[in-house]
């Protein structure tokens, strides 16, 4: 489906994949709350929401089981039905998967611009560097696929 179709009513929808998160990063600690009050909403009150017009969810997977996740976007269509753009931050494959092609941008540092990704390994950092944080300029980040 696209974007404006039943499924994502949204004006705009924009899903930054990051693939191998530090998810244990204290910087992170107060921006992995946001969106926190929106999926309580989405999954526990199921209260409509019709002023809210904009949506962020930074790593949302953190407080979501697997079949919370590939409904996020049926419920927000049912419970926000005021909003035109949601923007989510993630690793979350079941995320991915329920997300237009158009609308995923995998974002990674510029050191790591095209090099293989580490496989799993007893020894040595599997995460990269956070890149983006709320009060960054997404434009200065590297897409590797739109």
């Amino acid at each position: 489906m696209k974007i404006g179709d039943k499924m994502y009513p949204f004006d705009e929808l924009i899903v930054y994949v990051f693939r191998r998160p530090h998810m244990r990063d204290a910087n992170l600690e107060f921006e992995l709350h946001m969106g926190r009050n929106h999926l309580d909403n989405l999954f526990d009150q199921e209260c409509v929401d019709e002023k809210t017009t904009e949506l962020f969810f930074s790593f949302p997977e953190r407080w979501l089981n697997i079949v919370e996740e590939r409904s996020l976007y049926p419920r927000i269509k049912r419970l926000y039905p005021n909003v035109k753009k949601v923007t989510i931050k993630t690793q979350s494959v079941y995320i991915i998967q329920t997300t237009p092609p158009e609308c995923v941008k995998i974002i990674t540092p510029q050191d790591e611009d095209y090099k293989p990704l580490l496989q799993e390994s007893d020894t040595g950092r599997l995460w990269v560097p956070n890149v983006l944080n709320v009060v960054q300029d997404a434009s200065k980040l590297t897409v590797l696929h739109c």
